[in-house]
C-alpha cells in the first residue's frame, strides 16, 4: 500500500484525474487563440505574457488591481501586441454587472479580499471575450513558466471538441496549504489543472468565477462533470512557501471544503442537489479527519524541523478556521452559487457584440489611461 493509499479511500481523494480527458491529436480541428487574459498584481512579471501574446499574434488583456500597476505595467514591460488592454479592475464593479449573491455570503466576509478579485478579473475577461466576439481565450497567471506558443495553440485547438483545456502546474505544485502537507507527510497528493493556465471555449462557457478560494475549481465544475475538460501538458510556476504564513491556510480552508466536497460528488455520481447539510456535514468530519492524520504523520516523520514546524502552524490555522464552518454555510454558498450562475448566463446572452477591445472596456467603464489601448 503506498503512503496515503488508505487514506485516500476514506476520507481524501488524491487525485481527480479520472474526471479528465487526455486526447490524442487525431480529430482536432484547427482554432487560433484571440487572446490572453492576465489578472496580475505583479506587474515586475508580465514580459513572458507580452512575448507570447506578440509570437501568437493574438490580443493581450492585463487586468490589474491599481492604477499604478497598470501605469507600471505600460512603463516596463516594452512594446506590447498591436491589440492590448492595460486597465486596473476596480471592486465598485460587484455594485453593477459583477453583482454577486455569493458576495454577500458570511463566510466571504471573513476571508482576504485577494480571493475575490482574482474571480472578479476573471469573470471581467469572459465579459471582455463574449463583447468582442472571441471564440477562444486564455487565462494566464502571471508565475506561469514553460509555456510555448506551439503548447497554447495545442490547447485551443482542443476547445474545438472541449469546453475547456487547461495545463497541470508540476512544478511547483499548484495546490492548497493543506494539500501541500498532505504530500509533505507521505500522501499522494495530485494536481488538478485549473485557471492558472487555462484555455476556454468562449460560446460554450457561460459559468463564472465565484468571490471564494478554488473558483477556478468551481468555475469549470459543469465542464468537469460533463467530461469536457482536457488537459493540455504540464507547466511550472515560479517557487514559492505554502508554509510561509499560517493565515494563507486559514483562508483557504471554505473554499477548499467546497470544491473538495463538491468534486467528490462527481466521482459518486451525484448531483448537487444531493449536497445536503448532512452531506456537508460528512465533508467537514471528512476535513477534520484529514488535517488531523496528516498532523499525526508530520510529527512521527524525518525531515526539517522548521518546514515541519511551519506546516503544523498552517494546519492548526486550517483545523481553527475548519471548525467555524457549518453545513448550513456550505448548503447556502452553494446555492447563492447556483442562483448566480443562472443569473449570469443571462447577463453573457445579452451582452451586444461592440467589435473591438477599446469599445468592449468602455461598455464595462473599464479605465482606459493614456496608451492602456493598442490597435
Amino acid at each position: 500500500m503506498t503512503p496515503g493509499s488508505e487514506l485516500a479511500d476514506s476520507f481524501h481523494i488524491e487525485s481527480h484525474e479520472a474526471l479528465l480527458q487526455r486526447p490524442a491529436a487525431a480529430g482536432i480541428s484547427r482554432r487560433p487563440l484571440d487572446a490572453i487574459i492576465v489578472p496580475t498584481i505583479r506587474p515586475a512579471l508580465l514580459p513572458a505574457a507580452v512575448g507570447l501574446a506578440s509570437e501568437l499574434g493574438c490580443a493581450l488583456v492585463v487586468l490589474c488591481s491599481t492604477p499604478e500597476q497598470a501605469g507600471q505595467v505600460l512603463a516596463e514591460c516594452g512594446p506590447a501586441p498591436d491589440d492590448t488592454l492595460v486597465t486596473h479592475v476596480s471592486p465598485a464593479l460587484d455594485a453593477t454587472l459583477l453583482s454577486f449573491l455569493a458576495s454577500g455570503h458570511p463566510e466571504i466576509d471573513v476571508a482576504p479580499s485577494c480571493h475575490g478579485d482574482i474571480a472578479r478579473k476573471r469573470n471581467v475577461g469572459l465579459l471582455l471575450a463574449r463583447l468582442c466576439g472571441w471564440q477562444a481565450i486564455m487565462y494566464l497567471d502571471d508565475d506561469i513558466r514553460d509555456l510555448t506558443a506551439s503548447a497554447v495553440s495545442w490547447a485551443a485547438d482542443l476547445t474545438t471538441c472541449f469546453q475547456a483545456a487547461s495545463f497541470r502546474i508540476g512544478y511547483y505544485p499548484d495546490n492548497s496549504v493543506v494539500c501541500h502537507a498532505h504530500r509533505l507527510s507521505g500522501g499522494q497528493q495530485d494536481i488538478l489543472p485549473g485557471g492558472s493556465a487555462l484555455v476556454v471555449d468562449v460560446a460554450r462557457c457561460e459559468t463564472v468565477f465565484p468571490p471564494v478560494y478554488n473558483e477556478d475549481w468551481l468555475f469549470l465544475f459543469d465542464a468537469v462533470r460533463s467530461r469536457s475538460v482536457a488537459v493540455a501538458g504540464t507547466l511550472s510556476q515560479l517557487e514559492y512557501q505554502p508554509f510561509a504564513h499560517a493565515r494563507r491556510a486559514a483562508s483557504e480552508e471554505f473554499g477548499d471544503v467546497l470544491a473538495e466536497g463538491l468534486y467528490r460528488l462527481i466521482h459518486e455520481g451525484a448531483a448537487v442537489t444531493d449536497a445536503t447539510s448532512a452531506y456537508w456535514r460528512d465533508v467537514l468530519e471528512r476535513r477534520f479527519q484529514l488535517i488531523d492524520h496528516v498532523a499525526a504523520r508530520l510529527l512521527m516523520a524525518g525531515g526539517s524541523a522548521s518546514l515541519t514546524g511551519s506546516a503544523l502552524m498552517s494546519l492548526a490555522a486550517a483545523r481553527k478556521r475548519l471548525a467555524a464552518i457549518s453545513p448550513l454555510a456550505c448548503v447556502s454558498f452553494v446555492r447563492a452559487w447556483q442562483a448566480d450562475l443562472d443569473a449570469w448566463r443571462h447577463t453573457l446572452r445579452d451582452l451586444p457584440l461592440v467589435g473591438d477591445l477599446a469599445d468592449a472596456a468602455k461598455f464595462l467603464d473599464l479605465p482606459l489611461p493614456d496608451r492602456c489601448v493598442s490597435q
